[in-house]
């Protein structure tokens, strides 16, 4: 999972990780492709757009990029230019609309709308919140009791690791004083393996899979287990959905069938991903096989028992109210948000 970032004013708490709708026959203005320019030959010009991505090319977007590969974005008159700025200030470059499309997670979104920010989720990308506590598994840390007087590293008191910890302390009744948390950075692995800290936090689907990978055990607490936070999808800008529907359709749909053919060949879609990452298409096996193993590993992320009824990308009202009740409790939320509005599953059916 990647590294999430939220928007200036919100720093201080956050930064940094079915069967889609076919494209079927167009029944409206808003199913059909994004229009393209003509240019004088008389062919259509794709339409760029620009899609904001919260971190640097990684194995974990290979559904972006498989889309891509095959063109399902140019049959929805689509050219996508991808843009990797860490998501310091993606939020509200979309609310301006000097981007069309980002990642982010629910969390961010419902703080954004909050400070009258007009964006909305129109995908959901992972089902399940993705952060985790990691520990050696000799010293038993199961559970989050156990966590009670441990060192706890974290990047530092934003973003997701924060949030997931906040939400899992939260569901058990917890405060932050019962543990000793320490602000690491993004050295994780390297403080665990180190003895720096007993317990860290990271994403299930990539540093445990590093751990195994130099055969270290691991027990692993997944926040989501303990509380259900809404998770990160793809964004757009209320403006965008209104004055260009079909472009938002389209992208929406492109990037699902490109996700439904990951899972259905993961191999492919890791390929797609060596041809836009050429550090990792140039190098060595044992790296190649651990970043094999992480898009494996975030497969399952995708997927649910919801997204088998009702599509690829589907948004959980529950995991929101869920993530807005948290939020307002633990005052990381000053107003209430209005959920009808900060999220949306018109675009992937």
């Amino acid at each position: 999972m990647f590294r999430r970032i939220a928007i200036a004013l919100l720093a201080a708490l956050l930064a940094a990780c079915g069967t889609a709708a076919p494209a079927s026959s167009p029944t409206s203005a808003a199913d059909a492709p994004a229009a393209a320019a003509p240019t004088a030959a008389g062919s259509q010009q794709l339409r760029e757009i620009t899609v904001a991505m919260p971190y640097i090319p990684n194995v974990q977007f290979a559904q972006f990029y498989l889309a891509d590969k095959k063109g399902y974005y140019a049959a929805e008159g689509l050219k996508i230019k991808f843009d990797y700025n860490f998501e310091t200030d993606v939020i509200q470059r979309i609310a301006q609309g000097t981007v069309q499309f980002g990642m982010a997670s629910g969390d961010s979104i419902l703080l954004a709308r909050a400070q009258g920010l007009p964006v909305v989720t129109v995908a959901t990308n992972n089902q399940r919140f993705p952060t985790v506590f990691f520990s050696k598994a000799d010293a038993n840390i199961k559970t989050p009791a156990d966590l009670k007087g441990k060192s706890v590293g974290i990047p530092g008191h934003f973003g997701a690791s924060y949030i997931g910890l906040l939400a899992m302390l939260y569901a058990n009744k917890m405060k932050e004083s019962d543990l000793n948390i320490q602000d690491i950075g993004f050295a994780q692995v390297a403080a665990l393996t180190e003895g720096k800290v007993q317990v860290a936090s990271g994403y299930g689907n990539n540093e445990p899979v590093q751990l195994d990978q130099q055969g270290i055990k691991v027990n692993v607490i997944n926040v989501a287990d303990f509380y259900p936070l809404a998770s990160d999808g793809i964004v757009t800008s209320e403006s965008q959905i209104k004055d260009q529907a079909a472009v938002v359709r389209g992208f929406v749909r492109a990037t699902l069938k490109g996700m439904q053919d990951v899972i259905a060949n993961p191999d492919e879609g890791f390929q797609a991903a060596l041809d836009v990452i050429p550090e990792l298409k140039s190098a060595d096996a044992k790296t190649q096989d651990l970043q094999r193993k992480v898009l494996q590993a975030t497969l399952p992320y995708w997927q649910s028992d919801q997204t088998k009824q009702e599509g690829a990308g589907f948004s959980d009202i529950k995991n929101w109210q869920a993530t807005h009740t948290f939020m307002r409790d633990s005052g990381l939320l000053k107003s209430d948000v209005d959920l009808s509005k900060a999220f949306t599953n018109e675009f992937i059916k």
